[in-house]
């Protein structure tokens, strides 16, 4: 009987051990699409993301989305005589997440972007939302400057420095994630995509592409946020190029956002991005 007993309590003990080593070695782990964090995107993903911004466009922003683009009207942000779109995210944010597909379809329509890399929204806290760094990418257009600024990594932590003449607008508008600057003339400082978890935890790019190129319920948030960001880069290149800024539903978004085309930007001598040291009290807007 004493011989049983010590068999059973080795045997118990051997599985809680078992058990123990399982959850420590699967303790952290992500999600499928995690493991591509920090990878480059996949030409089919680029060339798709290329293919869902081109025309047609889909349907103008909703009442909502346009409510949230204000007039700034300060010292214009120009960068090699081109005005220049400036982005403040976070990567662990589900609002940055969602809203970064909406920015690089519209930033499709004026250039071409290189070495954007695949992240995703906090898990779990934030969603796991499939989304792209701008950390490391570069853009090109003969129409707009695009600086985006990480300003936070997935762990919340201080990421990309935002320099201080961009940061002194960030932090005027509360300092909160996402937020979007055209030329300082307009500004979103709250999230054009309400509700982030369209997104849906865990669905990888391709998944969520399909939903925008078949302009699905979801994919039609993505669209709209997009159109209205293309008008508002509409309006300081001064309606180019016209075949992006006149075509349906630019072309009337243009129209509705007070204030005339922007003109006579001057040249700012610009820092580019730096890494570490934004001030940790800076948080997104709930």
């Amino acid at each position: 009987m004493r011989r049983i007993t010590i068999l059973v309590t080795v045997l118990i003990i051997a599985v809680s051990l078992g058990v123990g080593i399982y959850f420590v070695a699967t303790a952290g782990q992500g999600s499928q699409i995690d493991k591509l964090i920090g990878q480059q995107i996949s030409s089919d993903v680029a060339s798709s993301l290329a293919s869902v911004s081109s025309q047609p466009y889909g349907p103008p922003a909703t009442t909502a989305m346009q409510q949230a683009l204000t007039n700034y009207g300060g010292t214009p942000f120009v960068s090699a005589g081109k005005p220049t779109v400036v982005f403040v995210g976070g990567e662990y944010c589900m609002y940055c997440a969602a809203e970064r597909w909406s920015i690089i379809m519209a930033l499709e329509r004026f250039g071409t972007f290189s070495n954007l890399t695949y992240t995703t929204s906090a898990n779990p806290a934030e969603g796991d939302y499939a989304t792209f760094s701008f950390v490391g990418s570069s853009y090109t257009s003969a129409y707009i400057s695009f600086r985006p600024y990480e300003a936070f990594d997935r762990g919340e932590n201080a990421l990309q420095t935002v320099p201080s003449n961009y940061s002194a607008v960030w932090e005027g508008k509360g300092g909160g994630v996402p937020f979007l600057d055209f030329g300082n003339t307009y500004v979103i400082s709250n999230s054009l995509i309400a509700d982030p978890s369209i997104l849906g935890s865990g669905r990888n790019w391709t998944s969520i592409l399909t939903d925008i190129s078949t302009s699905d319920a979801t994919g039609l948030q993505f669209r709209e946020a997009a159109n209205l960001i293309t008008a508002a880069i509409c309006k300081i290149t001064q309606g180019e190029p016209l075949s992006v800024c006149s075509a349906s539903p630019i072309g009337s978004e243009v129209s509705s956002i007070s204030g005339p085309l922007s003109a006579g930007l001057a040249i700012v001598n610009l820092p580019q991005p730096a890494q570490l040291a934004v001030k940790p009290d800076l948080r997104r807007l709930e």
